[in-house]
């Protein structure tokens, strides 16, 4: 029985529980009863009143809480955490039309929008900061619940979080049970971390560090120059002499989840990435070898780095991507760049074999259908879109959530897509 059906099955005994108007008049009737006799009554009505006791408050029981299992510092912990397998949903499409924000659960073939976040700017020691309101998927209720976090990401299968507390960023990690509800250890860092993404095969974390906020709006953080790496030429002058950089990030923690502890603390050059966003996460190689640090300059290629920080090679068959849908799972299409329509080509031939008239292809339902960025009616209005599920070919795509109006405007919710 898992801790989400014991909950419940207490909560339904503690509805039942029925104790006696006249419990306590039976109790005096039994005063001149033997001593022994007494006593073994008043053993069963403690009993009862215990039981009462115990269960009424399991009904209370908030559905979120920060209270770990495992404190910082506390004995080792040992979460059941199991390498991600990817398996067949029951469920091939699972949509919310009706309601934006989502309120139940959006899924296609392998898979699942597994948290969303609404924004705002709010101003904070008279600097502006981007604020998150983190809404998490339920996998048992398959429907979306407001959290605390500053931070939230989901691992492949939908069965555990990392999480972060308000104010990024923080010096330590939570690793959530999506079953549970509730935070199973927390692991303590040294150097603040402001973002983590889960491995491949959600067995570990990158952590990324920050000195102040990831989420500084650029009028408010100290701009900081790097000296170009390559100089300017006549064929490219898109790449400056000097690359101007807002980051206030500086390395990256390794953490195994199932023991719940960090590795050492990896410093990296802010620099040695064209890159110009004040959040600057690090991810992973496909395989979960290496580290990847993305650039958002244009034909600039992805940095990576081996687990100890230090410069590396691209991996063996790497291949630059410009959507995030990236490489099919198959490994033999691949989603083009934003802008309708967009495309998808043979990677061995880059010959196209479909058009989809979708603004964005963000992540492989399977190897023929990609889950996607639509605008709605005849696309007036770019920002008025969601997410639909469409086919290479262009052909069959299926709503999957209710048009944003506006995803411009404050409060509009960003999806979130993981494996599951």
């Amino acid at each position: 029985m898992t801790p989400r059906m014991l909950k419940q099955t207490l909560e339904e005994w503690s509805r039942e529980v029925h104790v006696p108007g006249d419990l306590a008049d039976r109790a005096l009737r039994r005063r001149s009863r033997l001593r022994l006799t007494r006593f073994a009554g008043a053993v069963s009505c403690a009993a009862v009143v215990a039981a009462v006791a115990l269960l009424v408050p399991l009904v209370v029981v908030p559905l979120f809480t920060a209270e770990p299992i495992s404190q910082v510092g506390g004995p080792p912990v040992v979460v059941p955490v199991q390498p991600y397998r990817q398996t067949t949903p029951a469920e091939d499409v699972l949509a919310d039309t009706g309601n934006s924000p989502p309120k139940t659960m959006i899924a296609a073939g392998g898979v699942a929008v597994s948290a969303y976040y609404t924004w705002r700017s709010r101003t904070a020691a008279g600097r502006k900061v981007l604020d998150r309101t983190w809404y998490l998927l339920d996998p048992a209720t398959k429907s979306y619940e407001k959290t605390e976090w500053g931070w939230t990401e989901v691992a492949p299968g939908l069965r555990w979080a990392a999480v972060l507390e308000k104010d990024l960023p923080v010096r330590r990690i939570g690793i959530f049970d999506m079953e549970a509800r509730q935070v199973r250890a927390w692991v303590p860092v040294d150097h603040p971390v402001g973002g983590v993404a889960w491995s491949p095969d959600g067995t570990r974390l990158l952590a990324t560090a920050y000195d102040e906020s990831p989420d500084l709006d650029r009028t408010s953080v100290v701009e900081r120059q790097c000296p170009s790496r390559v100089a300017a030429t006549p064929e490219d002058p898109r790449h400056p002499p000097f690359q101007t950089i807002s980051t206030s990030r500086t390395g990256f923690y390794v953490v195994d989840a199932a023991t719940a502890t960090a590795g050492d603390f990896h410093a990296v050059d802010p620099c040695w990435t064209d890159n110009s966003n004040v959040r600057r996460d690090f991810g992973w190689s496909d395989d979960g070898a290496l580290v990847r640090e993305a650039s958002n300059v244009w034909k600039r290629p992805d940095a990576f780095y081996d687990l100890e920080g230090r410069p590396h090679d691209a991996p063996s068959g790497y291949v630059a991507t410009e959507s995030k849908a990236g490489v099919s799972p198959g490994g033999t299409l691949l989603a083009g760049p934003d802008g309708m329509p967009t495309k998808v080509t043979e990677l061995s031939t880059g010959e196209i074999v479909g058009r989809q008239q979708v603004l964005q292809l963000l992540a492989w339902a399977d190897d023929h259908r990609l889950v996607a960025l639509g605008c709605a009616g005849t696309c007036g209005n770019e920002f008025h879109n969601g997410l639909v599920l469409v086919g290479v070919d262009g052909e069959n795509a299926v709503p999957l959530s209710e048009y944003r109006k506006n995803t411009q405007k404050p409060e509009a919710w960003e999806p979130v897509l993981t494996p599951r």
